[in-house]
């Protein structure tokens, strides 16, 4: 029997799998083998994870990135009836979830009845009690650490350009990246990448204000993204939002000039390895672009930025856990 049956909707969220195998763990992540534990790292998961403990009569534990507060606030979730493992949503009466009110409704109700919730973050933790009425732990997770380190370092050659790396929507707040180039005597090259609603109203931004984009509007591959960050002069994430924010990290650890929003997240995690500033002051973030492009190519440095949020770390914790719940059912 395995100890952990393990759900992850892509690879990121199986980062810390290899490292707690070598530890020692049994970690499933597909089939039908029973386990003594079902793990859903993300809301997406928590449907599939939960019918799976149902039917190996296994407890659970749930991973909750952030709840966005406009998609929750001023709402209260639908009634869910569990049955057979399938979460079904009953109809409401009063004022339901603005957004996704079904999905989170169904989240929260397995989440209330999961063995532990954990989460990444502070704010996230102290979302999870005012959205959701739960207790959750404060479980850092961690970004790809073998993939961004400073050993790899800055591309030879790296023009001036300013990257910023997400889904185009609005919370990621990218128009403000634009803005802020469009303040700067010498306006150098944006690029985004990412895909999603707000490409054509950048696109257009961009036009107006006379700053040069590269807006491709698909997604890179893992080796496509590390080499942007390494000849990117800067990088910059205007996110309004964030439950952990793994761009700052990522760009941060390979020695990039790194420019975010002062959010919870960014200020929790990137710390002094970033320029934070506050949000809608294009100006601040003009003068941050251009204080990182003067500075020049980063010099490359055998420490990791961030210790506690590589992988080898995340799955110390995750371990740790892990072997407690095990022990104590």
């Amino acid at each position: 029997m395995d100890d952990v049956r393990w759900f992850a909707p892509n690879r990121f969220g199986g980062l810390p799998v290899p490292a707690l195998r070598r530890s020692g763990l049994r970690v499933a992540t597909e089939g039908e083998e029973p386990a003594r534990l079902a793990f859903a790292m993300g809301g997406s998961m928590v449907a599939g994870a939960f019918a799976w403990a149902w039917r190996h009569r296994a407890p659970l534990v749930t991973y909750l990135w952030d709840l966005p507060p406009w998609q929750l606030a001023g709402g209260s979730p639908n009634p869910v009836l569990a049955w057979r493992g399938r979460l079904l949503k009953l109809p409401h009466f009063g004022r339901p979830y603005p957004e996704r009110n079904g999905y989170f409704s169904r989240v929260r109700y397995a989440a209330s009845h999961a063995l532990e919730v954990w989460t990444g973050s502070t704010w996230s933790q102290a979302e999870i009690a005012r959205l959701f009425g739960l207790r959750s732990e404060r479980v850092p997770f961690c970004f790809d650490s073998d993939r961004f380190n400073r050993h790899i370092g800055r591309a030879t050659g790296a023009t001036s350009s300013v990257l910023s790396v997400s889904r185009l929507v609005a919370y990621k707040n990218q128009a403000a990246v634009l803005r802020a180039v469009s303040l700067l005597t010498s306006r150098p090259t944006v690029r985004f990448i990412g895909s999603g609603p707000e490409a054509q109203g950048l696109r257009a931004l961009a036009a107006d204000l006379g700053v040069p984009l590269e807006l491709e509007e698909r997604w890179h591959d893992d080796d496509e993204i590390v080499y942007a960050y390494r000849q990117a002069s800067v990088v910059v994430c205007p996110s309004r939002f964030e439950g952990l924010g793994v761009t700052p990290l990522e760009a941060a650890a390979l020695g990039v000039p790194t420019v975010a929003s002062d959010i919870p997240a960014h200020r929790e995690f990137s710390g002094a390895s970033v320029a934070l500033v506050q949000l809608d002051d294009d100006r601040a973030m003009a003068d941050a672009i251009a204080a990182a492009l003067a500075f020049g190519p980063a010099p490359r440095e055998p420490m990791h930025p961030f210790p506690e949020l590589t992988i080898e770390a995340c799955a110390g914790r995750f371990l740790g856990r892990f072997e407690a719940l095990l022990k104590r059912r």
